[in-house]
Order: C-alpha cells, then sequence, then structure tokens
C-alpha cells in the first residue's frame, strides 16, 4: 500500500487555529454553491459509519479540508474536465488518509487481499455466427459443457456479441469467470470460464449474471473506449460511460459524492468499512462497474427489496429500464423461478 502524504505543517497550524476559536458562522458561496453546506454533505456521504463517531476535532479537520476542495470541484465540473488537478489530489489524499486513519481507530481494518497472476489457458475458443464453438487442439467434451451451462442461464441470444470463449484456471476458489472486449470499441466480447470453481451452481448462476452485467454496462453501446474524459460521466481507464448510459446513471446516484475518496487508496478495504450499508457485498465495494454489475446480479436472481437502504434501491434500480426488466423475466423463466 502507497502511504499518502500527511498535512503539511501550514495546515496543522491552520487545523489547530480552527479547533481553538471555532468554525466562522457565515457560509461562503462559490458559483452559487454554499461550501461550506457543500462540504458538510460531503462529509456525511464520504464518512459513512464514521458520520457519528467522531470528534468534533476530528470533524473539523475534515470540513476544513472538503471546504478547499469544493470550489476546486465546482471550477472543474464548469470545464467539464474529469481528471483531477493537482491540488485535488492533493487535498484528497490527505482526506483519505484521515478517513484511513479514522477508520483503523473506530472500525475493524480486515485483512488485505494478496496479489493476483494471471491465470494459464487451458483452451480457447471462437464463436461462430450460428453460436457454435470453433475448437483450437486442446478441445474437450467438459470446456463445451460450460459454454451450454452459460446459455442456458441467459436469455437466447444473448451471447451473440461474443466471439471467443476461453477455458483457464487459477486453482480452486479463486477467479471462477470474467468477460473482456475483443476490440478496441468493445462491440465483440470473450467470454472465460476456471472449470475447477463451476461445480456450485448457486455461485456459478451469480457469477454468469454479474459477468453479464459488465458486457450489458460496458459494450459500444453504452461507453466509449480510447476517448478524453469528462466531469459529467462516469469513467475508468480508457474507458468514458455515455451520459445515457446504465453505468453513468448509477454513479451519478449512488457513487459521485465519494468515488474521489474509493480511488485515493484502491487497495485499501477502509473504504468499505465506512460504507458497507450500501453494497450488496463487500466485492461491490471495489469500484462502480463491480457494483452495478453485483446488484445486477442480485436483481435477476431475488425479489425486488421492500426497504430503503442504499444497497436495497441499488438492486431496485435496474427495474426503471423495460429492456432489463424483460432480460429479467426471461433468464427468472429458464431458471424455474
Amino acid at each position: 500500500m502507497h502511504r499518502r502524504k500527511t498535512a503539511p505543517l501550514l495546515l496543522l497550524a491552520l487545523l489547530l487555529t480552527l479547533s481553538a476559536c471555532g468554525r466562522p458562522t457565515l457560509p461562503f458561496l462559490t458559483g452559487g454553491v454554499d461550501v461550506q453546506a457543500e462540504a458538510a454533505r460531503l462529509a456525511n456521504a464520504q464518512l459513512g459509519q464514521l458520520a457519528d463517531r467522531l470528534t468534533t476535532e476530528e470533524r473539523g479537520r475534515i470540513l476544513f479540508l472538503l471546504e478547499q476542495l469544493v470550489p476546486l470541484r465546482q471550477a472543474r465540473a464548469q470545464a467539464n474536465r474529469w481528471e483531477l488537478s493537482p491540488q485535488e489530489e492533493d487535498l484528497v489524499a490527505q482526506l483519505n488518509q484521515l478517513y484511513q486513519d479514522l477508520t483503523q481507530r473506530y472500525l475493524e481494518e480486515p485483512e488485505e487481499p494478496e496479489g493476483e497472476e494471471e491465470p494459464p489457458t487451458l483452451a480457447q475458443y471462437e464463436i461462430g455466427a450460428d453460436g457454435t464453438l470453433i475448437p483450437d487442439k486442446s478441445d474437450k467434451a467438459e470446456y463445451r459443457t460450460l459454454w451450454d451451462k452459460v446459455n442456458a442461464l441467459l436469455p437466447q441470444g444473448s451471447l451473440k456479441p461474443f466471439t471467443r470463449f476461453t477455458i483457464f484456471t487459477d486453482g480452486e476458489a479463486d477467479i471462477l469467470a470474467y468477460v473482456v472486449p475483443a476490440d478496441d470499441e468493445g462491440a465483440r466480447w470473450e467470454l472465460a470460464v476456471d472449470p475447477e470453481d463451476a461445480d456450485d451452481p448457486v455461485e456459478f448462476t451469480e457469477t454468469v449474471y454479474h459477468e453479464y452485467a459488465h458486457y450489458l454496462t460496458l459494450n459500444n453501446h453504452q461507453v466509449s473506449y480510447g476517448v478524453p474524459k469528462r466531469y459529467d460521466c462516469y469513467g475508468e481507464n480508457d474507458m468514458t460511460s455515455n451520459p445515457d448510459s446504465y453505468l453513468n446513471a448509477f454513479y451519478q446516484r449512488f457513487w459521485k459524492d465519494y468515488l474521489d475518496d474509493r480511488l485515493a487508496d484502491p487497495e485499501s478495504d477502509s473504504f468499505y468499512l465506512r460504507h458497507e450499508d450500501d453494497f450488496i457485498t463487500s466485492y461491490a465495494a471495489t469500484d462502480p462497474t463491480e457494483d452495478i454489475a453485483e446488484s445486477f446480479s442480485y436483481f435477476v436472481l431475488y425479489d425486488k427489496p421492500q426497504g430503503t437502504a442504499v444497497w436495497e434501491q441499488k438492486q431496485s434500480f435496474f427495474y426503471d429500464y423495460p429492456e432489463l426488466v424483460a432480460f429479467r423475466d426471461q433468464a427468472r423463466a429458464r431458471l424455474g423461478l
């Protein structure tokens, strides 16, 4: 884990002065935004389960940094710029270090996961236009059975955009399956499955819908690859979501207020500990793409939740899209649900 820079001495002196003298009582405005009110809102969103545990001094330190960050964030929004400025990066790093320290102080810190190696490929099939598998020299009947198992879980024709089927293994009880684009635009896709992890029907089913959700939310109709990022659309690596995409709507509703905190130290589990009530699983807290995929899997497999918790809102998010409700109905019919 990379250690983040702590606040410089001048900033610490200012913080001590604020805690001794009290915070200003009059709000200040930037671009029509009440900076203090916005900072307080962001603090509650980012602190999660820490919000009610902090001392007045600890919360004041966070608000002080956020009140510097809000005007920079507004300027970036007006410029429609996704990337943080160096000053924003420094403030976010300082905030994240505070969040990390406070999480370790007030919440239990789980062990960090070990690093992963690239799993070896056992066989690879090209997929014909009619959905038939064109084998390489490593063709086996058990591998074709895995393809049939995936097909049986999805509505008819769902796998037409997939042009490659890969069999790999990284050993038992690790990665079960993954999907990745097979071209630069995200129009054609590859599906990979580990036969050593495919025996548990519940886990296999959940994983298939999770991975198919990645295709649904990251294909060339939903996102653009290799284009400049923009402030008003979620992006990562070389991908930018389209304004009207599932992923961008999900990000705007559930992630916008605390994405910077998540990205400041993505290897840490402290973010999940602060916000575990927001996520269906701990893996969903990885980033918006994994969160929407986990939520979609539960949307397909389980009844619509009746509560108002954030994780329940995420599972219910997909009911706003008739085409996804139709997918759910057809998939559940295949499962006999």
